[in-house]
């Protein structure tokens, strides 16, 4: 039978909701089943159940490539008002979310009121956050191990004024620490099966990118496999397509990424 947490926003007390006996088994109960989830749909059920559990409202957890301009390799879970989502995404806040930003240098979990705020883009992005809903934060950073360089970033919602800011935070941070480092898993998992399985990378596509990661220009690497530099950017097009990426350097850096060059 799936674990729920049904009665979790009966506990208006984030002291009160972690100072239960079962709270860590709870949420742990629901963790568990992340690495087994088939689809999106099911891990993004999985993070509502989760969340709930802690006494969140609503979550979101991103999952991205340090270093992207691009944006093409944010991958998103999200468990709140889509309007709110939808208008962050309008209006690209990517390069100047606070919260984003923090993740990126820290491994900490932390309340969001304690990230600074300084310019007029970040205080536009947290009041629209405000004004979805998401009154108190808690941001969560996830690190990856090894050579991966994804990293992520969970963030839990209340609606209620300072509910995170109180007694019961660092059993919080232990719970949602374990949640943020699952998902960011489970996202690198799913990103090396839809490459094993749906790009069929050739050894040919493979010298490009490597040619692509040392900086190499068109008409060099045309000059160095003996074809016409129009046949190298036609084939560069078909490795995109392949990975799914928006251009050349995208598909280098995913496939570095993943260590298929």
């Amino acid at each position: 039978m799936a674990t729920t947490c049904s009665d979790a926003s009966e506990l208006r007390s984030l002291a009160h909701l972690t100072s239960r006996p079962d709270y860590f088994g709870r949420v742990s109960a629901v963790v568990q089943r992340l690495a087994g989830a088939v689809d999106e749909a099911e891990a993004l059920a999985l993070l509502k159940n989760a969340a709930h559990c802690m006494g969140a409202d609503s979550a979101a957890f991103g999952s991205f490539i340090r270093d992207d301009p691009s944006h093409e390799s944010y991958r998103f879970l999200l468990a709140c008002d889509p309007v709110w989502c939808l208008e962050y995404g309008r209006r690209a806040w990517y390069a100047h979310d606070p919260w984003l930003n923090y993740a990126l240098l820290h491994s900490q979990p932390v309340r969001a009121s304690e990230i600074p705020v300084t310019t007029l883009e970040e205080k536009e992005i947290v009041e629209l956050a405000e004004e979805f809903g998401v009154k108190s934060a808690v941001i969560v950073p996830a690190p990856a191990s090894g050579s991966v360089t994804r990293i992520g970033v969970l963030c839990l919602g209340s609606a209620q004024d300072g509910f995170f800011e109180g007694d019961g935070f660092v059993a919080l941070k232990i719970a949602a620490r374990s949640l943020a480092m699952e998902l960011n898993e489970w996202w690198i998992d799913r990103i090396k099966r839809e490459l094993r399985e749906s790009a069929r990378i050739t050894s040919e596509d493979l010298a490009l990118l490597r040619h692509e990661r040392l900086g190499h220009g068109t008409k060099r690497i045309a000059a160095e496999l003996g074809t016409s530099p129009g046949s190298v950017d036609s084939r560069f097009q078909r490795i995109n397509a392949k990975l799914g990426v928006a251009n050349r350097k995208a598909a280098a850096s995913l496939a570095a990424e993943y260590g298929l060059i």
